[in-house]
């Protein structure tokens, strides 16, 4: 080979190599390797198209779970907190961006083209290509993977009298779904705990800042014993959670404990009314009564909310079914726990001297 021949290009591994001998037909690839590498790669059974079926739908449902959690903070906002609604923007914008990006390319899968992509999103064909490339979005794809994936987890065990500890699952911050009143509740205590921050929520709760924010995000609901340390780490108190656990974890009222009391089973109403009252983000008296209908009034409302035994007229059923639908709660939930209270007023009643937890009880007790 003379000294002026220029030096060629494998058509394999791009590498330049010179030519090893004068005559014949110029070589495409530097060794036999990259030849036999290419006639592999030339001749393998294409990959199937990734469709991103199951990427738009995640990623939808994360963004549907970020916009349920803007819309509450702008409807409840806690003063203390003024960057809370920004925070949730930001998040929002993150996962818009994402799923921009994975529609984009699951529309081209589905046979859309690059123009008509283009015209609806008002851009060239030339930065869709660059900026939503197969490669890209796999990265977007693996950073929302590394930020932690859904895990599965084992059914949860009734809470009654004894906590049984259990794993905790996943639960969407959507209405109607059963942890969202929950990670309501939580998400309102964490935030009106001026006092402590996100470490020290969590260093008093025994599990990492990220596990906080995920529960109060509502993307984890805890087990209940990570439930009742938050409550008291907010200085709340964990009996008010009781009711809302059982519910986010689709469990039934437990029925009554042998030796149960009236006192008790009022106890029982009003922590799961209370609740309710954190849920909605500890709403006024008087906004409740905006809320409700007759026959619940002030008297009434306070003291279904308070700790005391109230007068046996407010605990009839159209009075707490009012108070559960002012509270945004559902009657249905709250009805076999008022169903117990009655049974067990009905046969204090019917015992000698007609007393529940010593005290007298009208007819009114008995609705």
């Amino acid at each position: 080979m003379t000294k002026n021949t220029p030096p060629l290009v494998c058509g394999h591994c791009r590498r330049t190599f010179t030519r090893p001998k004068p005559t014949g037909r110029t070589p495409v690839y530097c060794s036999q390797k990259c030849r036999s590498a290419s006639y592999r790669g030339r001749t393998a059974a294409p990959a199937a198209p990734r469709s991103y079926d199951d990427d738009v739908v995640r990623i939808g449902r994360a963004l549907l779970t970020k916009a349920q959690a803007l819309d509450h903070s702008a409807r409840h906002r806690v003063p203390a907190l003024p960057l809370e609604i920004v925070e949730c923007c930001v998040a929002l914008r993150r996962d818009l961006d994402d799923i921009t990006a994975v529609a984009t390319r699951h529309a081209h899968a589905n046979g859309a083209t690059w123009p008509q992509i283009a015209k609806i999103m008002t851009t060239s064909q030339s930065t869709l290509k660059s900026n939503y490339s197969a490669e890209k979005v796999d990265k977007i794809l693996a950073k929302r993977a590394d930020r932690g994936p859904a895990r599965l987890r084992r059914p949860a065990t009734l809470r009654s009298g004894e906590r049984t500890p259990t794993i905790s699952r996943a639960s969407p911050l959507l209405p109607g779904l059963p942890g969202y009143a929950l990670s309501r509740a939580l998400s309102y205590l964490g935030r009106s705990s001026v006092h402590l921050t996100i470490r020290e929520l969590a260093a008093g709760t025994g599990v990492s800042t990220s596990y906080i924010y995920r529960i109060m995000s509502g993307e984890r609901t805890p087990t209940w014993d990570v439930a009742a340390a938050f409550a008291r780490a907010c200085d709340a108190d964990p009996d008010d959670l009781t009711f809302l656990w059982n519910t986010a974890h689709a469990l039934a009222t437990p029925p009554p404990a042998d030796g149960q009391t009236y006192p008790e089973a009022v106890h029982a109403l009003q922590a799961a009314l209370r609740g309710l009252r954190l849920a909605a983000a500890n709403p006024e008296i008087p906004t409740l009564l905006r809320r409700g209908t007759a026959p619940l009034t002030v008297g009434s409302a306070t003291a279904l909310l308070d700790s005391g035994i109230p007068a046996p007229g407010f605990l009839e059923w159209p009075v707490v079914k009012a108070l559960t639908t002012a509270l945004q709660g559902d009657p249905d939930t709250i009805q076999p726990l008022w169903e117990r209270l009655h049974t067990l007023a009905g046969r204090a009643h019917d015992t000698p001297g007609g007393t529940a937890g010593g005290a007298s009880l009208p007819a009114e007790a008995f609705g």
